[in-house]
């Protein structure tokens, strides 16, 4: 549950703050980008992502959280959300040793925090503003940053905790938000992350 907060808050902060405030009330939405996750037998579209900083995690290790849905984004009374009433997605917390942004190469899943590696990600499945969904978490595989900077291409593969195998892409750009002197920066892990934002 709160996993998905933070999902709508990258998606709310991020594009609030990237949208030069446009405070568009309409039925537009924006899609930034293209790509797929193919979860069990089943595709999601991905149309739109988020990259968040969360700055230097130890020496010289930093921490970068990745959302990706497929949805489009919208601005509605000065808050961002999916254009959809239902919608899917990815998540993923990578450690790189650039500072600035994702380094490109093949990030693994384990338990040891250090470049190149994630340590929670997870598959979102029928989210919706009522709360009502099923989200899994990644425990193997791969999230691999093929191009970065203005535009973003990633690949990624593996299971969920339920057995079920997953995969996809995503080419485009990202909604850039930046926390990283926020939330007592450095050394704070994704639970502290979470709490510090939603309570």
């Amino acid at each position: 549950m709160k996993n998905l907060k933070l999902l709508f808050l990258l998606v709310s902060i991020g594009l609030v703050s990237f949208s030069c405030g446009n405070d568009d009330d309409g039925d537009g939405g924006s899609n930034t980008g293209s790509g797929v996750l193919i979860y069990g037998e089943t595709e999601y579209q991905l149309k739109s992502g988020v990259i968040a900083d969360y700055g230097e995690y130890f020496d010289g290790i930093y921490n970068f959280d990745i959302s990706l849905v497929d949805s489009g984004l919208r601005t509605v009374n000065g808050e961002t959300i999916p254009t959809n009433d239902t919608f899917s997605g990815v998540y993923f917390e990578l450690y790189t040793s650039n500072s600035q942004d994702l380094e490109e190469g093949v990030y693994v899943f384990g338990n040891n925090t250090e470049a190149g590696t994630y340590t929670y990600a997870e598959v979102i499945i029928d989210a919706t503003f009522d709360d009502d969904y099923n989200y899994f978490d990644i425990n193997s595989g791969t999230f691999t940053v093929l191009d970065d900077g203005s535009s973003y291409e990633f690949e990624f593969e593996g299971t969920v905790s339920n057995g079920t195998s997953f995969s996809g892409y995503y080419t485009g750009s990202l909604v850039s938000v930046d926390y990283s002197s926020d939330l007592g920066r450095p050394a704070t892990s994704n639970a502290v992350k979470t709490k510090a934002l939603f309570n």
